[in-house]
């Protein structure tokens, strides 16, 4: 019977040595990877164990602190770290359990064997553990002995997405392609989030070359809680290779939020951010000197009437990019210059996109096709919830009416502050802004808005 764990139950009282099961533990690893917060609670809970192993010396509890701190390392994916500590209480049942999956992931296979085994003895029957078993000898290369621990479940646990996982990685690993394939497409009828099957589908179709069908695979791979870590890389990379330089910064950044010391997903993050610098100064240079170009177009190119050259003239107007220096009470100012010529300016402009005082606004010539990049980037964010902020920052924001990215991009701190809004979410919505490229509304912003809001009532 598997244990029901209390979304509302702190860190501290899930870590209860005498209390804790794998159940537990799933629960805390899911939190920890999905939350920023989460993560650094159990930050400041490994550093609340390590002193108490210090302050303990030997004493009763020490042990407990041990087995405990080796949990919280497994979880953050420390599994070297984690061995050394969950090596000192092998003898309990959990401990053994972790510290052979800690084996596993170091490839030191017999010795997982051995500490699964000692799991495992205490309740035979347990599925989960018996699968691990089977895992860790295919991984091995006893894909034989793998296969006859799981056909032993074929029966029993024929409705498990689990068995069929295993049983499809084994025959991949045979090269019985088209059979594995029947066993994942089995996995995911019963459990279409079974997270394993998926990125095996998707590393599947990686190595093949077919990049569209992986990404399917691993973008549903990365909307499982948590996302998983390798499915994000990845994605990463394939995001990368067809220029999707944002999308492929925002798997890695995941990656690191939830694990900072994680030496892959740092070096594609540096390699992306290269590639996304290279790629939109390329663009906006290559939108500037189109918009040069066009500035820079003569107005004799155009069809005007006498009155309206004459009068260009003579105001030393030669260019649309003069045009757009000038405003309409410019041009009425000027003598025998009506509204009829005016009209026959501003419609030229307007075949090009332009207004009279269009520079006066911006000192940026790029301003129009950088908004448009901007605007690009962060298409896919409409809502607070497509920025990934922890549960807690986003109830706060939904508590005082927040639910649009427009709506939070139209506050400024003080005003979040004012509204009960906490400094740390505050850095937490901040953050999360400036990888889409945008951020908080500044003092200047609410100042052009008086300026704006006072100019309008003025005319």
């Amino acid at each position: 019977m598997g244990t029901v764990v209390d979304d509302d139950i702190s860190l501290d009282k899930l870590l209860d040595a005498e209390t804790l099961s794998r159940e537990t533990v799933a629960y805390i690893r899911k939190h920890v990877y999905s939350f920023k917060e989460s993560r650094e609670d159990m930050n400041k809970k490994i550093e609340e164990l390590k002193a108490g192993i210090k302050k303990e010396h030997g004493g009763a509890k020490s042990k407990d602190f041990i087995l405990l701190l080796g949990i919280c390392e497994c979880i953050i994916g420390s599994v070297k770290e984690a061995s050394e500590l969950l090596k000192e209480v092998k003898s309990r049942k959990i401990a053994a359990y972790y510290l052979g999956k800690c084996y596993q992931e170091l490839g030191d296979y017999n010795n997982a064997l051995e500490l699964f085994g000692r799991a495992k003895k205490t309740d035979a029957e347990e599925f989960d553990i018996s699968m691990d078993i089977a895992e860790t000898k295919r991984m091995s290369g006893d894909i034989e002995g793998a296969l006859h621990i799981i056909k032993k479940f074929s029966q029993s646990h024929r409705n498990d997405a689990e068995l069929y996982y295993q049983w499809g990685h084994c025959l991949d690993d045979l090269g019985e392609y088209q059979e594995a394939f029947c066993n994942y497409e089995q996995a995911l009828q019963i459990d279409p989030n079974h997270v394993k099957t998926l990125f095996r589908m998707a590393f599947n179709y990686d190595m093949d070359g077919e990049d569209e069908k992986a990404i399917e695979y691993y973008e549903k791979c990365t909307n499982v809680s948590p996302a998983y870590k390798n499915a994000l890389i990845n994605l990463g990379i394939l995001y990368e290779d067809i220029g999707k330089c944002d999308d492929a910064m925002y798997c890695f950044e995941t990656v690191l939020d939830a694990e900072p010391t994680n030496d892959r997903a740092s070096l594609f993050l540096k390699d992306a951010k290269a590639s996304f610098v290279m790629y939109y100064d390329e663009e906006i240079s290559k939108k500037q000197g189109k918009e040069h170009e066009m500035l820079n177009i003569p107005i004799s190119d155009f069809e005007l009437s006498v009155r309206s050259k004459n009068c260009l003239e003579k105001m030393n107007i030669h260019t649309l990019k003069d045009l757009t220096k000038v405003t309409e009470l410019d041009l009425l100012s000027f003598k025998n210059f009506g509204e009829t010529s005016l009209n026959e300016i501003k419609a030229i402009l307007a075949q090009k996109g332009l207004r009279l005082g269009q520079a006066l606004e911006s000192d940026n010539e790029s301003e129009l096709f950088s908004r448009k990049i901007t605007e690009k980037k962060t298409d896919a964010i409409k809502t607070v919830s497509d920025l990934w902020l922890s549960t807690r920052c986003k109830n706060a924001l939904g508590k005082i009416g927040i639910k649009t990215v427009e709506e939070l991009t139209n506050k400024t701190e003080a005003e979040l502050g004012q509204e009960d809004i906490k400094e740390n979410y505050i850095d937490e919505i901040k953050e999360k802004l400036s990888k889409f490229g945008l951020s908080l509304k500044t003092g200047n912003d609410c100042e052009a808005d008086l300026d704006n809001n006072t100019a309008e009532q003025s005319i």
